[in-house]
């Protein structure tokens, strides 16, 4: 506790990124509902059908299947001491879990939700529920940290903290691995973190159009484990930064912009042909 300098404060630019960040991803889905729904007369049953197949097979899959190997006393011990290696192994089933996911929902949706809005509002539904999950809730307690910094202080916080129960240790724990990124991380951090939840998004219902195909069986089975691959790559490129590194954080989003503009290209070009749907 000693070593944390209370007279920190979060910048006001560091604040408008965060929000500048929300407010694009908001738009990006809003937007994207809206026009599949006029203009490729999208349903809403769809939607919600990929927000439950993301909720079962992608966040609770992944977080029971690593709950699970936790109770490995040598594994828990790895993650404990290499949290990178957590990092990589939940990415791994988590990008599994959303494979699994559009299987699911493309089975129900087969013979009932045929038309090309159905299944673009689908991959909404499963991106929907990744932004939150993925996105928002983490920029959540930044944000609830960062006012109440900017409200009462460091000291009072870390206090409210101690007094709630909070052992210093994982005071220290939160404020090096959490805290400290609202005070050193540069402000375009926020705003970079907003892209790539956006997109995400754009990957999340592209490689669903995919699976549908795969479903159809007008595309090669064989699509549907290539994108379980771009979407762990896609996922574990911007989750290994270093968040005080300009330049680093720079280089790893520009390679995950290479991925999914690559993938949506190919997707577009060669898959979507491909596939044909009910005008019903």
């Amino acid at each position: 506790m000693e070593n944390i300098d209370f007279s920190q404060t979060v910048n006001q630019g560091t604040v408008s990124m965060m929000m500048a960040g929300v407010i694009l991803v908001l738009s990006v889905l809003i937007v994207l509902i809206i026009i599949t729904a006029k203009r490729w007369k999208g349903r809403v049953i769809p939607m919600l059908l990929g927000l439950l197949a993301y909720v079962v097979f992608g966040f609770m899959f992944s977080q029971m299947f690593m709950s699970v190997i936790r109770l490995i006393p040598s594994v828990d011990q790895a993650f404990t001491y290499n949290s990178s290696s957590y990092i990589v192994i939940f990415n791994i089933v988590f990008a599994v879990g959303l494979g699994i996911a559009r299987w699911f929902a493309t089975k129900l949706m087969l013979g009932k939700y045929d038309r090309e809005g159905d299944v673009i509002l689908a991959g909404t539904g499963i991106a929907l529920g990744d932004a939150v999950v993925m996105y928002g809730l983490s920029l959540l307690s930044f944000y609830v940290y960062a006012q109440a910094i900017s409200s009462s202080g460091l000291e009072k916080v870390i206090e409210d903290m101690l007094a709630s129960g909070i052992s210093s240790e994982n005071i220290m724990t939160e404020y090096t691995s959490n805290l400290s990124q609202l005070f050193n991380s540069p402000e375009i951090l926020w705003l970079l973190m907003g892209l790539s939840a956006v997109l995400d998004i754009v990957l999340n219902v592209m490689l669903f159009i995919m699976m549908y195909g795969v479903a159809k069986k007008q595309v090669n089975y064989m699509f549907a484990y290539y994108g379980m691959i771009v979407q762990f790559v896609s996922i574990i490129l911007f989750q290994m930064y270093n968040p005080f590194s300009l330049v680093n954080i720079i280089v790893l989003f520009t390679i995950k912009l290479v991925v999914v503009a690559g993938a949506v290209f190919f997707i577009k070009q060669f898959v979507m042909k491909e596939i044909t749907y009910s005008n019903d």
